[in-house]
């Protein structure tokens, strides 16, 4: 049987991935978001205004969620790098498209690109879709030209033509290469081969200030759960940190203590699929087996920014233990019919779901495992139970069913 709540007093700690929010905003999405799980579990949440520590590295805020039976308060921390993405952004195209020729280079070179579309030919398609861009923009500046001259009817000087191809091309990434991204994506390649050659000034102290701020969390105690959920390429980075903390507390575990760690639309294998990052995937070993660490990965297919049906671990050749469950969810069981065609389409706010609020009761529910009753490996194990622990009127269920064996488990080869 489920037991009777689990979590009166949680602590949240929270990466997300390569976007320019600034803690407002942040705060602002969450709060938003927050409304559709309400509704959904008929639970009441207040949220506190957000706090800036750290000197600008931690965003803080508490969440109290109550029902008829039961409350949780949760601690959400979030690291801050949404200032080094808004510096990305404000970078000219001039040092933008070089940059980001340079970095996909390396990725092709490097072979990581080919591990891409070796394990998952979508995610391959994602880092090649700028790449192709670029090249059509180029191809269509070459062609420009004799395209002028053939609707005007004249002859161009030879000389002209290469300045005219150029300004075409420029023109292409300026003008439909905003529209349909090409900036953002470069921008966030370039970042990732920052993130693997230790390259970015300031990231590092960045998350060190956050490595220090879980570490005291964490020895400070007094809280029911500690859980650390990370997005997109807060995944990646997310288990860095994860291992810095372990290595300052070898004794972690051995009271009893447990970290759970949630990742969702993981961008893990972006960087430990290149071949620098050997330290990397020694982090990743790590925290696949550290015994004190429970570790599950949500997937779902609707996400072409991330890698579905594969396991991070194993698929850089090390052994499997187990660690990350992997559990498969469907998006469309978690929203309305009519909020699901809204976003069909839209690949990064589908990528962005697994962190957003749910419209309908399911198994997988971002607010639930930051602000429910229940540890996320109790939830993790009982999903079918989840979905019926908590009745019609948000009040936690004496008996809400028998443990299951988690259905949605996936275990790739």
């Amino acid at each position: 049987m489920i037991p009777g709540i689990e979590v009166r007093k949680r602590c949240v700690f929270f990466i997300g991935g390569y976007e320019p929010i600034p803690p407002d905003r942040a705060h602002q999405r969450f709060v938003r978001e927050l409304e559709r799980f309400e509704k959904a579990w008929n639970v009441s949440c207040t949220v506190s205004p957000p706090e800036v520590t750290k000197g600008g590295a931690i965003a803080t805020w508490h969440v109290r969620t109550t029902a008829p039976n039961w409350a949780t308060d949760s601690e959400y921390r979030a690291l801050i790098w949404s200032d080094f993405v808004i510096q990305d952004f404000a970078r000219s195209d001039w040092v933008r498209v070089p940059r980001g020729l340079s970095a996909f280079m390396d990725f092709i070179v490097s072979g990581t690109a080919y591990r891409y579309f070796k394990v998952n030919w979508r995610y391959g398609l994602f880092f090649a879709y700028p790449l192709l861009l670029l090249i059509s923009f180029a191809m269509l500046g070459i062609m420009a030209p004799a395209g002028i001259e053939r609707l005007a009817d004249i002859r161009l000087p030879l000389l002209l033509h290469p300045f005219i191809a150029f300004a075409v091309f420029v023109g292409l990434v300026i003008v439909p290469g905003r529209y349909l991204l090409l900036s953002y994506m470069l921008d966030d390649w370039i970042f990732g081969s920052d993130v693997i050659h230790g390259s970015r000034k300031g990231f590092e102290d960045r998350i060190n200030a956050f490595v220090d701020d879980i570490e005291a969390k964490l020895r400070q105690g007094g809280y029911d759960e500690y859980v650390f959920v990370g997005h997109s390429l807060g995944c990646a980075i997310k288990l860095e940190v994860i291992d810095r903390v372990m290595a300052r507390m070898p004794d972690f575990g051995k009271r009893g203590e447990r970290l759970n760690v949630c990742s969702t639309g993981s961008s893990v294998l972006k960087i430990a699929f290149h071949p620098v990052a050997e330290e990397y995937r020694g982090a990743l070993e790590r925290v696949s087996q550290h015994p004190a660490i429970f570790w599950i990965e949500y997937q779902t297919l609707v996400d072409v920014i991330s890698f579905y049906k594969v396991n991070p671990v194993t698929a850089v050749g090390l052994p499997d233990t187990g660690s990350p469950m992997i559990q498969k969810v469907r998006v469309r069981h978690m929203l309305e019919e009519k909020t699901y065609r809204k976003f069909q389409g839209n690949f990064f706010r589908l990528h962005r779901q697994l962190v957003m609020g749910n419209d309908r009761r399911y198994f997988y529910d971002y607010f639930m495992v930051c602000c429910g009753p229940y540890r996320l490996d109790t939830r993790a194990r009982n999903t079918e139970a989840m979905m019926h622990a908590i009745g019609p009127d948000g009040s936690l269920l004496a008996s809400p069913g028998p443990a299951s064996a988690p259905s949605h488990e996936m275990r790739p080869a």
